[in-house]
C-alpha cells in the first residue's frame, strides 16, 4: 500500500513539473498573441527571420543558429565569434544569424524567448550593436559563467546586459525590451527553426548549406585557425 501511494505521489510530482513547464511556455506564447507583428530592421530571408551581418551581396552565406540560453553556443561565440565576423567584414561571406528558443522547451522558463525579443530590438538598432549584444547575452553573468536558471526572462537583466554595449540603450530599445515589441517576431523565428530541424544540436553553423564543425567531440570549440581552414576550403 505504501509503495502504491509512493508511486502515485511520484506521478503527481512529475505531472506537476511538466504542467509548470507547459504553463510557462504557454505564458510566453500567450503574450505574443494579439500583438502586432513588428519585424526588426537588418533582417533577411523569406520571412525575415534571420539577422544579417556583413555585405548583403556576398557570394557565400554562413548560417549561425544559436539559442541565448545555450552553453555550447556561448563557448563557441567566445572562441570563434570574432573570427567569424572578421571574415564577414572582409567579404568572405555574409552571416545570417538565426535565433532559437529550444532551451525554454528543454529547461523550462521563457528566458530564450524574452532574450530573442531583446535581440530583435538590438537588430533594429544596427548589425554591429546586434552582434555585440548577442555576445554579451551569451557571455553570462561575468563572461565566464552561464546565467543562473531563467535569469534572461527578466527585462531588468536584459537591459543591464545592454548597458555593456555602447549606444544600445536608446529609449526605443528600452521600450521594446519592456513592452515585448518583437515577441511575435520571435515566435516566427522559433517556428522557422523548428521547421528547418529542431533536432539539430546547437550551435549549428553551415556555409552555403554545408556543415562547419565548430565544436569537437569533447565539446571544446575548434581553434580559429581550424575554422578558417574549413570555410576557406569550402568556398570558391
Amino acid at each position: 500500500m505504501r509503495r502504491r501511494f509512493a508511486m502515485v505521489g511520484a506521478v503527481v510530482v512529475v505531472a506537476a513539473v511538466i504542467g509548470a513547464v507547459v504553463a510557462l511556455r504557454g505564458a510566453a506564447e500567450d503574450e505574443a498573441e494579439g500583438r502586432p507583428l513588428v519585424v526588426p530592421a537588418n533582417t533577411v530571408g523569406e520571412q525575415r527571420t534571420s539577422v544579417l551581418y556583413g555585405k548583403a551581396d556576398a557570394r557565400h552565406t554562413l548560417s549561425v543558429v544559436v539559442d541565448p540560453r545555450c552553453g555550447p553556443c556561448a563557448r563557441t561565440e567566445a572562441a570563434l565569434g570574432r573570427t567569424m565576423r572578421e571574415l564577414a567584414e572582409k567579404g568572405a561571406y555574409r552571416i545570417e544569424y538565426r535565433l532559437a528558443t529550444v532551451e525554454d522547451d528543454a529547461r523550462g522558463g521563457e528566458g530564450s524567448r524574452k532574450a530573442v525579443n531583446a535581440l530583435g530590438a538590438a537588430a533594429d538598432e544596427g548589425p554591429e550593436k546586434f552582434v555585440r549584444y548577442l555576445g554579451a547575452v551569451l557571455a553570462g553573468r561575468s563572461g565566464r559563467e552561464e546565467w543562473d536558471g531563467d535569469a534572461l526572462a527578466s527585462a531588468d537583466t536584459l537591459l543591464g546586459i545592454a548597458g555593456r554595449v555602447d549606444g544600445l540603450r536608446t529609449p526605443a530599445f528600452d521600450k521594446a525590451v519592456r513592452e515585448l515589441t518583437y515577441l511575435p517576431w520571435g515566435k516566427k523565428v522559433a517556428a522557422a527553426h523548428n521547421q528547418d530541424g529542431a533536432e539539430d544540436a546547437l550551435p549549428a553553423v553551415t556555409l552555403d548549406g554545408s556543415v562547419v564543425t565548430v565544436l569537437g567531440e569533447d565539446g571544446v570549440p575548434v581553434s580559429p585557425a581550424e575554422f578558417v581552414r574549413q570555410v576557406r576550403g569550402g568556398k570558391g
